[in-house]
């Protein structure tokens, strides 16, 4: 410490490099801890699986389940000590709560009995469900979301046992959940599901189920379990089946976190590879001052000090730093955790993409790991300047710490080696971030198949509304909409663009097309609008004609498609106007009724998942039952403040409806690209920090080359070598190491891309344009950074030969 004092600047060097470079790891690993690591507020999560089918189609799609057939499941299965079901969405089930100022609509999920239990949780207050509460005919009931009875009820305890109303219905609150509880993501409300007939029907599908092991059993013995239980289902009621289902069984850790655990993980590995940089520089820095001092260390081993008392004070010295900049890491840490929550957008389940983002926090683990760095840090920075100092013999130091005229061998090998390691991690670091903003970029050049812009959306439901009443009110609402000057468009959809990954899936057949032609056809998006929906969004109209009031019930039904779906299934988008499609199972019956007339294609648009697009499949909203949810408005004022007057004319046509879940086209795209652009940001940052330690550890371990041979350059020059050749022969072996470990880390960067190619936003294994980039990048920064020092020194050196 008393050296430390003595040399401040190599103190401080040292420890903001190491500031950085373990802040940043501590940072990611409380992020990793608080996320990942720390357990649900489920009871044993290891034993929890959720289950759906997969379609031999598409593997990834969510083959939903009915309630009959969950119930089959349910019978049959050996391996689940207890099964509960639910939606696969939290959208669509909304209910307004009313009676307590203005209606605010609540997002409910439907359960069935035993889900509590399953997941073996239990309320704060009251009880959860029994299979009394589960069945058509049953007392109302409800279980409230922590902060619902908080804010809403006002934290009373005797809210258990009131009936409040939602949806226009009284609903007896039995029971307020735990305030960490929050499953699935976004739920306020939970009510039994088996009290509304409607859901109990086997062509509802809308269902996934939540499971509890059986002590013992694995989950590759479950996942026999439950495809048993499918074939069996599928004998008794082919017509509800699809060929090729089989059962997808997914851990509730891995269901809950999703795309953010592989993302989680990757910035952490990128964390890692900056502070083995941040190493890197500190250990060459230690390294070229224990080359300095070889001289001193050779006297103090002939006068009798031992190599190991010599060992204990360089790891002593290392300990000392370490400790340091672990602590400065640690302050680091808490700063980027703060900004990295303050940088996420609020009001999403899931932060940016992160499920639990705005609970992270510096815990007593994350001091352990930076604690933990700290140590190996000092063991790294106690054993390398043992190498290049200990190791030679005291003759031969002796000898070559006289009149240096070239530099020390050894101390300039072992600078070389740091330097190829250097350039091979930072090359690697470089090459993952480009490669995360290229496919970032690229997303943003999908075309969306709108204009987000000026477009303000809403969610308005009627419940126990039927079709008739629901029409005629958005004709209503809609007309008196285009109404105000500062609408130029105005319409109504099923789903809004990016409400959900889940959506109503279609599957089709093509006039013409035979069963096994049918079956081959992937499975569409479907989606129920109002004429002027898409004038409204501003998806354009590749070829025929939009919907009008007269495609109605007393016409005949009509279908409008994408341009994908069109191309795929006729070729050209123009044949497919006038052509016949029909929606069902491949081998349904065949009905003259079931045809849909196609009238129009428009373009391509993405619905569910940020830069995918998938084959839609539009049907005019007055020849379905289905309900449309959503309005989408476009004005020629900021969209924001026309959301008062959208109140106002809802509440004018009905004061008991809600107008929820108000958020801009814009908001929403942005919503959707929120995770890929939180952790493009944040590689970005790490590729940024990434080119300044390389370039300080570039003209730190050239700097210190160059002052060893200063009485070297100093004779060239005298002796009339060229300025500009010395400087090339001072920067060659130094920036051939860089070119090595430049060839290293490409190099391994195309085996470790194959790792994570599908985790992150569809990246591709090996992206030539990010590594050429980061190549280029690295050499620049590594030449300028290299020339500086040699230049500065080749100008001094005849100056301090002659003063010598």
């Amino acid at each position: 410490m008393r050296g430390a004092a003595r040399g401040p600047r190599l103190f401080l060097i040292v420890m903001l490099l190491l500031a950085l470079g373990i802040g940043m790891s501590t940072a990611l690993f409380s992020v990793m801890d608080s996320v990942l690591l720390r357990p649900l507020p489920v009871e044993r999560q290891d034993r929890l699986v959720v289950v759906w089918k997969g379609g031999g189609k598409d593997a990834a799609h969510v083959g939903e389940l009915s309630y009959p057939e969950f119930e089959d499941w349910r019978r049959q299965s050996r391996a689940f000590a207890a099964m509960a079901a639910l939606p696969t969405t939290v959208y669509g089930y909304e209910l307004t709560f009313s009676g307590y100022g203005a209606p605010i609509e609540l997002v409910r999920t439907p359960v069935t009995a035993a889900f509590f239990s399953v997941l073996g949780m239990r309320p704060v207050l009251g009880r959860g469900f029994e299979e009394s509460d589960n069945h058509p005919g049953a007392e109302p009931t409800v279980v409230l979301a922590y902060s619902v009875w908080k804010n809403l009820l006002h934290g009373d305890r005797s809210a258990i046992g009131r009936v409040v109303s939602l949806g226009g219905r009284g609903y007896t609150v039995i029971g307020v959940m735990p305030p960490d509880f929050d499953f699935p993501a976004g739920a306020q409300i939970w009510t039994p599901l088996g009290e509304e007939a409607r859901w109990l029907r086997r062509k509802a599908s809308f269902l996934e189920v939540v499971g509890r092991l059986e002590p013992g059993v694995t989950v590759q013995q479950a996942k026999s379990d439950v495809a048993g239980a499918i074939a069996q289902v599928a004998r008794r009621y082919p017509q509800y089946s699809e060929p090729g289902e089989f059962p997808v069984l997914t851990p509730l850790a891995d269901y809950v976190f999703g795309a953010g655990k592989p993302a989680i993980v990757l910035l952490w590995a990128a964390s890692l590879l900056l502070l083995a940089i941040a190493c890197i520089n500190v250990t060459a820095v230690l390294v070229a001052r224990a080359v300095r001092k070889e001289r001193e260390v050779a006297i103090r081993l002939a006068l009798g000090a031992t190599r190991a008392i010599l060992f204990r004070q360089f790891v002593a010295e290392g300990l000392v730093l370490s400790l340091a900049g672990a602590a400065a890491g640690c302050v680091t840490a808490r700063m980027l955790i703060a900004l990295m929550i303050a940088l996420a957008p609020p009001g999403l389940p899931a932060v940016a993409g992160i499920p639990r983002l705005a609970s992270v926090h510096l815990s007593v683990l994350s001091l352990a790991f930076a604690c933990l760095l700290g140590v190996a840090a000092a063991l790294v920075f106690g054993f390398t300047p043992t190498l290049a100092t200990l190791r030679r013999d005291v003759r031969d130091s002796l000898d070559e710490g006289g009149a240096r005229t070239a530099g020390s061998r050894h101390g300039g090998l072992l600078r070389r080696s740091l330097l190829v390691a250097e350039a091979t991690v930072t090359t690697l670091l470089l090459i993952a971030a480009g490669t995360v903003v290229h496919n970032f970029h690229n997303l943003r050049q999908v075309r969306l198949g709108f204009v987000p812009g000026n477009v303000l959306t809403a969610q308005i439901r009627l419940p126990g509304a039927d079709a008739a009443r629901r029409d005629a009110f958005f004709a209503q609402l809609l007309d008196r909409l285009q109404s105000h000057p500062q609408v130029s468009a105005a319409g109504a959809v099923l789903l809004r663009p990016f409400e959900g990954t889940v959506g109503w899936d279609a599957p089709y057949r093509i006039r013409g097309q035979d069963v096994d032609q049918a079956r081959r056809n992937p499975v569409a998006n479907l989606e129920v609008v109002t004429p002027g929906y898409f004038q409204a969004v501003g998806t354009p109209l590749v070829t025929g004609r939009s919907f009008t009031a007269g495609d109605n019930s007393a016409n005949r039904r009509v279908v409008i498609v994408s341009e994908s779906l069109a191309r795929r299934a006729f070729g050209d988008a123009r044949r497919a106007v006038g052509s016949e499609l029909a929606l069902g199972p491949a081998d349904a019956p065949d009905r003259a009724s079931d045809w849909l007339s196609i009238a129009g294609v428009v373009a391509d648009a993405q619905y569910r998942s940020f830069g995918v697009t998938q084959g839609d499949l539009f049907l005019p909203y007055l020849q379905t039952n289905i309900p449309i949810r959503y309005l989408a408005v476009r004005t020629r004022i900021d969209p924001a403040s026309f959301a008062p007057v959208l109140s106002a004319d809802v509440a004018a046509l009905d004061p008991a409806l809600a107008v929820s879940k108000v958020r801009t086209l814009d908001d929403l795209v942005a919503g959707a690209g929120v995770g890929p652009r939180f952790v493009m940001l944040l590689f970005a940052l790490f590729a940024a920090f990434a080119g300044v330690l390389a370039a300080v550890g570039v003209y730190g371990m050239v700097a210190d080359s160059v002052a060893e041979r200063r009485r070297e350059i100093g004779i060239r020059i005298a002796l009339g070598a060229v300025r500009g050749n010395v400087m090339l022969l001072l920067t060659r072996d130094e920036l051939r190491s860089v070119l090595l470990g430049e060839c290293l880390g490409a190099a391994l960067s195309i085996g470790l891309a194959r790792g994570y190619a599908h985790w992150l936003y569809g990246l591709r294994g090996t992206d030539v344009p990010s590594m050429a980039a980061a190549v280029a990048v690295l050499a620049s920064v590594s030449l300028a950074a290299g020339v500086l020092p040699a230049l500065r020194t080749t100008r001094a050196a005849v100056t301090h030969l002659l003063v010598e």
